[in-house]
């Protein structure tokens, strides 16, 4: 993975946590519905992010390498295999 990538990941990552520990108390504590679905939907854009930043990055660094070699057809079919679990 790229440096500035694996910032960006990280970075999310800690939003994440964050995210998550406040999702898990505001669960713990019965608080207000759409405020807990508030914090879920954001969750869902870090991951979607982090998703986002690593396959940017897989594209930059890997897949010409891939593609110029023997390992095209395999890379290819990984890479289908990766967007469709992402529209799942």
């Amino acid at each position: 993975m790229q440096q500035d990538a694996k910032k960006k990941t990280l970075h999310a990552l800690k939003r994440l946590d964050g995210l998550s520990a406040k999702l898990h108390a505001m669960v713990e504590d019965d608080a207000y519905c759409p405020q807990v679905l508030e914090i879920a939907l954001a969750m869902q854009g870090q991951l979607k992010y982090i998703q986002g930043t690593v396959l940017e990055s897989h594209l930059q660094t890997c897949a010409s390498k891939k593609l110029a070699s023997k390992e095209k057809n395999a890379f290819i079919a990984e890479l289908i295999k990766i967007i469709g679990l992402s529209t799942r």
